[in-house]
C-alpha cells in the first residue's frame, strides 16, 4: 500500500504577495522571475509551490528564485490568477514581514559562515513563524528566543511538510526542534545552529545578544551589526524589488462560496479555460500535475478515460510502477457492473468507494485502486469531454464527505479543462498525423509513376549495353567498362525508389574501399566530366587505407556531386586534383581523408558563408541548388564531415574525412 503524503494543508498567502502578484501577472507577458522573487519572499507561496511539485536532488543548486519560476511558468498566469482570486484575504498580524527578516538574517548568516546550502537556510528561517503558516502563535519575542514555537504535533507535521517538498532531513530537523539551549545548539547540525541565531538577531532586542550570536556563528559582533543593519535594510522595502501593490479587498465572512458565487464562479471558470487553450498534451498534464495540488490541495489524483477498444486508460503519462500504470494492467471496462468507476463513466454521476471492513467488496479493481491511491478510499468524478462522452477523476480520500461544494466545484473545473484540453490536443495530432500519413502516401504514389516511367528507358539502355557487350566478349576493357555503366544504371533505379520513400535495399554494405571506389568513378566519369571538357583529372591513392564505415553508393553520391560541381566551374584547360591522403584523426576518431582541389574561380562570397544550405542554383537549367545539401546529410548520417576552404580567382579545395570501419 502506497504511504499517504501528509494531508491537505491551505495556508495563506500574504495580502500584500497576492496583490502584488495580481499586478505583475496582469502583464502580456508576465516577468517570471520578478514574480519568483515575490513568491520567494511570502512563507505559504514558497511551501505550496514546492508541495504541489516537489524538488529533486540537486534543483535548488541553481537557486530557489529558478526553482520557483519553473513550477511558476509552468502553471501559467490564468491558473494563478484564478488561485489568488479564489483565496479569501487574511491579516497576518505583521508576522509575514518578520519571517521575511528571520529568513533573510538566516541566508546572509550561511553565506558569512560559508554553509554550503543557503537556500536551505533561507527558507528554514521563512518557516520559523509559525503564524504565517496557521501551525500555532507565537508568544511575542522573548528574552531568549528558541528556533520555534511551536506545539510539538505543528512541529512534527510542519517536518513532515519539508519532507514533502523534496527538502533534506537536516532542514526537516531543523524545523521540528523546539527551543532548544546555546550548549545543545552548538552540539546539533549546523543548519539547527543558523536558524537559532537568525531567530534570534531578527528579534527586538537583538544589539543585546550579539555575543550569544557570534558564539553560535563564529562571527564577531561587529560582523553581526553590519550584517542585522544590511537585512534590515533590505527587509524594510527600500531595497524590495518590486514594489508592493495595495491589498486586495477582503471578502466578508459571510461571503458565498465560489459555487454559489456566479460572478466569481464565471471569472474563475474564464481563467481555467483559458490556461489549458492551445497548450500540448504534454503542457497540459505539466499543468495538471501542479495545478491540482495547488488549488484544491489533493495530491491523490488520477484521470482515466475509455478508449475504442473499451478499456480504461490513464489520460496523464505516467512512469512504471505508478499507480496509473498499474490501472492498465487491471484492464478495467467501461462496461464493467461491479466497479463504482465505471459506474460514474457510464452515467456521467458522481460515485465513492469507501469500503466498510479489508474485505475487496464487489469489485476487486476498486479494491486494488484505493490501495493504490493510498488513502480509505475514492471519490470519482465524472468530467464531460466535448463529445459528449465522459472522463473520470479518481480522489484519494480518507472521508467519504471530505470534499465540500467550493473544492468539489473547483476539481470539476480544473479537471474537466484538463481532460478536455488533453483529448482535444490527441485528436488534433491524430488529424495532422493522418494528414501527414494522407501526403506521403500521394507522395509516393506520384513517385512510384516517375520510378516506373522513368525504368523504361533505364532497360532499354541496359539491354543496349548487354547487346554491346555480347557482340565483342573479347574486349576484356569493354566489358568492364559495361559492367560499370550497368552498376551505375542500377544505382540511378535505387536513388528512384528511396525518393519515393519505398522499402530500400538494404542488402549494401555498411563500408567500403574509397581507393577501388575513386578508380572505378574515374573509369565511368573521367571522359564525360572532365576529357571531353578539357579538363584534366588527377588521381592520387595513398596504400593500405583501410576501408571506410559508409557504403560504397552513398559515398559515391558525395563525390560525384563534388565531380559534377568542380566540372561545371572549372573552365578548358583547368585542373581538378583528388587524393586519397590516408588516415587522419578527427574529433579523436580516425578517419580516412579525401581532398579535392581545383583552380577554378573559387566561390562566390554569399554562398561560402552558407555553403552547405538549399538555395536556388545560379547555373540555370536543371540545377536545383540542394548538391551540397545533399552531400551534408548523406556525411551528417555517416558521422563523417566535411571541409571547405575557397578563394576568389584562386580555386576551392574541398576536404572529406569519412570515419574508418573500426572506428565506429
Amino acid at each position: 500500500m502506497t504511504p499517504a503524503a501528509p494531508s491537505a494543508f491551505r495556508p495563506q498567502p500574504l495580502p500584500e504577495s497576492s496583490a502584488t502578484l495580481l499586478r505583475l501577472l496582469a502583464a502580456a507577458t508576465p516577468n517570471w522571475p520578478e514574480v519568483a522573487m515575490v513568491a520567494a519572499r511570502d512563507p505559504a507561496l514558497c511551501l505550496l509551490l514546492l508541495l504541489a511539485a516537489p524538488l529533486v536532488e540537486g534543483e535548488l543548486d541553481g537557486g530557489l528564485d529558478l526553482a520557483l519560476r519553473q513550477r511558476l511558468s509552468t502553471l501559467g498566469a490564468d491558473l494563478l490568477r484564478a488561485w489568488l482570486l479564489g483565496l479569501p484575504q487574511t491579516d497576518d498580524g505583521g508576522d509575514g514581514q518578520r519571517a521575511l527578516l528571520v529568513a533573510e538574517c538566516a541566508l546572509h548568516l550561511a553565506l558569512e559562515t560559508r554553509y554550503p546550502r543557503p537556500d536551505e537556510a533561507y527558507l528554514g528561517g521563512l518557516w520559523l513563524t509559525p503564524s504565517v503558516l496557521g501551525l500555532g502563535q507565537r508568544g511575542g519575542d522573548s528574552e531568549d528566543p528558541g528556533p520555534l514555537f511551536l506545539a510539538d504535533d505543528g512541529r512534527s507535521h510542519l517536518a513532515r511538510l519539508v519532507h514533502a517538498c523534496g527538502l533534506p532531513d537536516t532542514l526537516a530537523d531543523a524545523v521540528e526542534l523546539g527551543p532548544l539551549l546555546d550548549e545543545q545548539a552548538l552540539a546539533a547540525h549546523p543548519l539547527v545552529r543558523l536558524l537559532k541565531a537568525a531567530d534570534s538577531l531578527a528579534g527586538k532586542g537583538w544589539e543585546t545578544r550579539g555575543e550569544r550570536i557570534a558564539s553560535l556563528t563564529g562571527l564577531t559582533t561587529g560582523s553581526l551589526n553590519s550584517l542585522r543593519t544590511d537585512v534590515g535594510y533590505i527587509v524594510s522595502g527600500h531595497a524590495a524589488y518590486p514594489p508592493p501593490a495595495p491589498r486586495l479587498p477582503t471578502l466578508p465572512a459571510s461571503a458565498p462560496s465560489i459555487a454559489d458565487d456566479p460572478f466569481r464562479s464565471a471569472a474563475l471558470h474564464g481563467l481555467v479555460t483559458a490556461a489549458f487553450a492551445d497548450q500540448s498534451e504534454e503542457a497540459t498534464a505539466a499543468r495538471l500535475r501542479i495545478a491540482t495540488p495547488l488549488l484544491t490541495g489533493q495530491r491523490q489524483f488520477l484521470l482515466l478515460a475509455a478508449a475504442d477498444d473499451g478499456l480504461l486508460h490513464p489520460l496523464l503519462p505516467c512512469a512504471a510502477g505508478t499507480a496509473a500504470a498499474r490501472i492498465q494492467e487491471l484492464r478495467l471496462r467501461e462496461e464493467d457492473e461491479s466497479s463504482v468507476i465505471a459506474l460514474a463513466l457510464r452515467s456521467g454521476r458522481p460515485a465513492s468507494y469507501f469500503p466498510a471492513a479489508a474485505a475487496p467488496g464487489r469489485s476487486m479493481a476498486d479494491w486494488h485502486i484505493g490501495r493504490w491511491l493510498g488513502r480509505r478510499g475514492f471519490c470519482c468524478l465524472p468530467l464531460p469531454l466535448a463529445d459528449g462522452r465522459h472522463a473520470v477523476a479518481l480522489l484519494g480520500l480518507d472521508r467519504e464527505q471530505e470534499l465540500g461544494a467550493a473544492e468539489r466545484w473547483l476539481l470539476n473545473e480544473l479537471l474537466g479543462a484538463g481532460a478536455r484540453a488533453i483529448v482535444g490536443a490527441r485528436r488534433i495530432q491524430e488529424q495532422a498525423g493522418a494528414r501527414e500519413d494522407a501526403l506521403k502516401g500521394r507522395f509516393r504514389e506520384h513517385v512510384r509513376r516517375i520510378a516506373h516511367e522513368a525504368t523504361n528507358p533505364l532497360t532499354v539502355l541496359k539491354t543496349r549495353l548487354g547487346l554491346m557487350a555480347q557482340n565483342q566478349p573479347e574486349d576484356e576493357a569493354l566489358q568492364d567498362e559495361m559492367g560499370l555503366l550497368n552498376a551505375e544504371l542500377d544505382r540511378i533505379g535505387n536513388l528512384l525508389r528511396r525518393a519515393g520513400d519505398l522499402p530500400a535495399d538494404e542488402s549494401e554494405l555498411p563500408r567500403c574501399r574509397v581507393g577501388e571506389l575513386l578508380q572505378d568513378m574515374r573509369t565511368v566519369y573521367g571522359d564525360a566530366l572532365f576529357a571531353s571538357r578539357d579538363i584534366h583529372f588527377e588521381l592520387r591513392i595513398a596504400d593500405g587505407v583501410a576501408p571506410a564505415a559508409m557504403p560504397a553508393s552513398a559515398l559515391k553520391q558525395v563525390l560525384l556531386n563534388l565531380f559534377r560541381n568542380a566540372s561545371e566551374a572549372l573552365q578548358p584547360g583547368g585542373r581538378l586534383s583528388v587524393a586519397l591522403v590516408g588516415q587522419v584523426s578527427v574529433d579523436g576518431r580516425n578517419c580516412v581523408e579525401i581532398r579535392l582541389i581545383d583552380n577554378g574561380p573559387g566561390l562566390p562570397p554569399e554562398r561560402a558563408t552558407d555553403l552547405f544550405s538549399p538555395r536556388p542554383s545560379s547555373k540555370g537549367g536543371g540545377h536545383q541548388g540542394v548538391g551540397l545539401s545533399v552531400i551534408r546529410d548523406i556525411l551528417v548520417q555517416w558521422k563523417a564531415s566535411i571541409l571547405c576552404r575557397t578563394q576568389p580567382g584562386s580555386g576551392t579545395s574541398f576536404q572529406v574525412f569519412v570515419p574508418l570501419e573500426q572506428s565506429r
